[in-house]
């Protein structure tokens, strides 16, 4: 007899996957937030996938002059980068059962098919598991706020720059922005010119001296 997988999991089992999903959501809105901040795109009309995002932004910091902000969130995307692609092959896995002979109850997990470098591995279907996986997206969003409002200001000054250099840079430290995480939010809005541009928008002004 052939065993398919079953129509449902365990709740405990089923809720843990549902905290991963919910994490990947999050970081690839904030992925997406932070590059529309450094390279500048209409997300109502920018059909390119997040990856592509990540290395166009990427392209564009590498123009950035050498600076702690840019360094920052070159760190940031790479980590949020391996974070998606870890999500991507959990999400797109092939369901697994192993079949025991003793006649033990079945095993269940998640076949991981080899993406790029990542060879094909097998993910148990358990809350231990997908805990682990979770803490992958959530850990990578770490930093999220400080860093893309102080590269909105410093992706701001190079543009203003009409296409110089500009060396030096804002204060900036991370996590000292004054910006309370979940008050920043990626927002279309309008720019001279009637473009539209994505950059973040905060409910509430920074701390100041």
């Amino acid at each position: 007899m052939i065993l398919g997988m079953p129509d449902d999991l365990p709740v405990d089992v089923l809720t843990e996957l549902g905290r991963v999903t919910w994490a990947a959501i999050k970081l690839e809105d904030y992925t997406e937030g932070l590059c529309s901040t450094i390279d500048p795109a209409n997300p109502r009309e920018d059909r390119r996938q997040v990856s592509r995002k990540i290395k166009d932004a990427k392209r564009v910091l590498e123009g950035w002059p050498t600076s702690r902000i840019r360094d920052d969130a070159m760190a940031w995307l790479e980590r949020a980068s391996n974070a998606i692609e870890q999500r991507n092959a959990a999400l797109h896995a092939t369901p697994v059962v192993l079949l025991r002979r003793d006649g033990a109850e079945h095993q269940l997990f998640l076949g991981e098919m080899p993406r790029a470098s990542r060879p094909y591995n097998e993910r148990p279907l358990t809350v231990e598991s997908l805990s682990g996986l979770r803490s992958v997206p959530e850990n990578a969003c770490s930093g999220w706020v400080d860093i893309t409002v102080a590269a909105g200001a410093e992706s701001r000054r190079q543009r203003d720059s009409g296409g110089r250099a500009v060396t030096g840079e804002a204060p900036y430290e991370a996590g000292r922005s004054g910006y309370m995480p979940g008050c920043v939010r990626a927002s279309c809005v309008p720019e001279r010119g009637g473009h539209h541009g994505h950059r973040a928008v905060s409910k509430r002004r920074p701390n100041r001296p």
